[in-house]
């Protein structure tokens, strides 16, 4: 940490943070977007460098706002994230939003451990950014700006909290439970712990139904089974409890991610993500999608 930011920074509750979380809606729809291995094989045992890259379209309440797109990176013993998304929405005006996150880290045989974290966004008249460094597997260090300002009905943060969590985008990584995706619903990982820089939450999946997923394209389009996980969100703290939106996504049992398997590979890979809000329903449906693995045939798919 350079002197610099010792200045710009604060204690709070054991953690070193100064600013405002600038994505607890958007980690939700982050850690929803994930890929996984299958199991007895755990992380560890993941091919040297398997690379993925995957583009998202995503809508509103039936509206497209845009696109978000995503590249993984994946060794015996590390990982690196990236992620960028451009939206355009429309209320009277045209207001766009455009963004950017990075994550990096170790794989371990229980699964990735972040070392870092970074979004930023932009707009016509703001900007904010937020960085997030990991210790002893334990946040360390939060800095965003613009600044928050603490509120005595915010529930905080301590350093019990922010232990053994995962970044929003680290949360894409689990281990899968099934080899037999057609047979059994198991895949769901269960508890991911997330810590998004402000907000401590847990997203519960479990098995919700098996779906048939047809392509629309003759050629290079996925055409199969696609297991339906239900996603819980689970507020723990860093939230005002009477807030009216965490109180609506905490009640609500229609989060869910659709997950596929990649033909002639043990590895698993967001299709679809629906998330309700107050306001109307929120998806990402995958549009293109590649994998490429050292010594294996690349596997593509265009939606």
């Amino acid at each position: 940490m350079t002197g610099e930011m010792r200045r710009a920074s604060m204690k709070i509750c054991g953690i070193t943070t100064k600013g405002k979380t600038l994505i607890t809606a958007a980690s939700l729809a982050i850690a929803g977007i994930a890929f996984a291995l299958p199991s007895p094989q755990p992380v560890a045992a993941a091919p040297n460098h398997a690379r993925l890259a995957a583009v998202y379209s995503i809508h509103f309440a039936g509206i497209k706002l845009g696109k978000f797109e995503i590249w993984s990176n994946v060794s015996a013993d590390s990982y690196s994230l990236r992620g960028k998304g451009r939206l355009k929405f429309i209320t009277g005006m045209l207001f766009e939003i455009k963004g950017g996150t990075t994550s990096a880290g170790a794989v371990t045989a229980n699964g990735p451990k972040p070392a870092s974290f970074a979004f930023n966004f932009k707009t016509k008249k703001r900007k904010g950014e937020l960085a997030m460094m990991f210790e002893n597997d334990a946040v360390s260090y939060v800095k965003a700006r613009p600044p928050f300002s603490d509120s005595p009905k915010m529930i905080p943060v301590t350093a019990a909290h922010v232990k053994g969590v995962l970044d929003p985008l680290s949360a894409l990584f689990f281990t899968a439970k099934t080899k037999k995706l057609n047979e059994d619903g198991s895949v769901c990982p269960g508890r991911i712990p997330v810590f998004d820089g402000k907000q401590r939450f847990d997203l519960l999946l479990s098995h919700k139904k098996t779906v048939t997923v047809k392509k629309k394209r003759r050629k290079g389009g996925y055409n199969g089974t696609a297991v339906v996980c239900r996603i819980k969100y689970v507020p723990i703290a860093g939230y005002k409890p009477d807030n009216s939106g965490i109180q609506f996504m905490s009640a609500t049992n229609d989060i869910e991610v659709w997950l596929i398997q990649v033909p002639k590979n043990g590895m698993y890979v967001p299709y679809h993500v629906t998330i309700p809000t107050p306001y109307g329903t929120a998806s990402a449906t995958s549009t293109a999608f590649q994998i490429e693995i050292p010594g294996q045939e690349k596997i593509a798919f265009i939606r």
